[in-house]
């Protein structure tokens, strides 16, 4: 019988801020002078060493013209709802049910 599977801390969850400020044109500056903060701090989101807290997470998002929770996707990603656009109803339904029982798995 072999060992059971280790277990630890969870994978952190990445932020794609730096491609999405990146995708819509901006420097580091410029996305700092926006949330009237510093662009030493918008490096150290970008580059893990802080987290920004909710808010900020929100602030960030509308300053990019996006939704919260694409700031958890790359910007060449397509949110699930683009790739649902137009699909089947019996497909989308099936895709809320694996998504919920993906969530439910935590």
């Amino acid at each position: 019988m072999g060992m059971p599977p280790r277990i630890g801390p969870r994978k952190p969850v990445r932020l794609f801020l730096a491609e999405w400020r990146d995708s819509r044109g901006l420097t580091q500056q410029q996305l700092a002078d926006r949330l009237e903060t510093s662009d030493v701090t918008v490096s150290r989101w970008e580059t893990g060493k802080r987290k920004p807290d909710d808010d900020v997470k929100a602030a960030i998002a509308w300053v990019l013209g996006i939704e919260l929770v694409d700031l958890y996707r790359h910007p060449n990603q397509p949110s699930a709802d683009a790739l649902l656009r137009g699909a089947p109803a019996e497909t989308v339904d099936q895709a809320i049910r694996v998504i919920t029982a993906m969530r439910g798995a935590r």
